[in-house]
């Protein structure tokens, strides 16, 4: 067990209502699933609170999926965790959700304070690790891949400590020419 401060030892009286919610479910489950909807200007994302705690492994962040996947997928995470597994970062991993393959980044410090606003509250504002999942499209292609599906690309907003970039193969500019010239065509099929 993780010895990082929380708020799990804090008076009751000291949190509103939601904030004894989610303590409840930490203390009870190991965990917590936070799920914040989609506005006009930010896709929906859902992340773990208590995996750093529980386990000293990374918390996790995802974008746009339905909200009780969402849940199971972090659940998925938290019995891994429990079998002392961990998650690789930087290479793709099948299994979280069923076989369709995912890839595990380290979030910049900046995008936790942004994003894992109740996991910042639950650690008491100290830094924690944490990882964005990122699922592949269809075929099995990554947002940095060519042919990734250009209509799923603006939904995993890239959060990554290093940059999707430094994960691109290189390109030429005739392989960028020719993939440009493609992702045309099919646009204006």
């Amino acid at each position: 067990m993780n010895t990082i401060p929380t708020t799990l030892d804090d008076p009751v009286q000291n949190h509103n209502d939601y904030e004894q919610n989610l303590l409840g479910e930490v203390k009870e489950f190991g965990w917590r699933s936070t799920h914040v909807r989609g506005t006009e200007n930010r896709h929906s994302f859902a992340y773990s609170t208590g995996f750093w705690k529980a386990f000293g492994k990374p918390e996790v962040i995802f974008f746009d999926l339905p909200v009780e996947l969402a849940h199971d997928v972090l659940g998925q995470i938290y019995r891994l965790f429990e079998q002392g597994e961990s998650l690789h970062t930087e290479k793709p991993v099948s299994g979280i959700i069923s076989d369709e393959k995912v890839f595990f980044l380290t979030v910049g410090e900046d995008f936790v304070s942004e994003y894992l606003l109740s996991s910042k509250w639950f650690y008491k504002g100290s830094v924690f690790p944490c990882i964005q999942m990122i699922w592949s499209d269809g075929s099995g292609k990554f947002p940095w891949e060519p042919d990734f599906d250009p209509q799923l690309a603006e939904l995993q907003p890239e959060i990554s400590e290093i940059g999707w970039s430094r994960l691109r193969p290189p390109q030429t500019v005739s392989n960028w020419l020719f993939a440009r010239m493609r992702s045309l065509k099919k646009k204006f099929r």
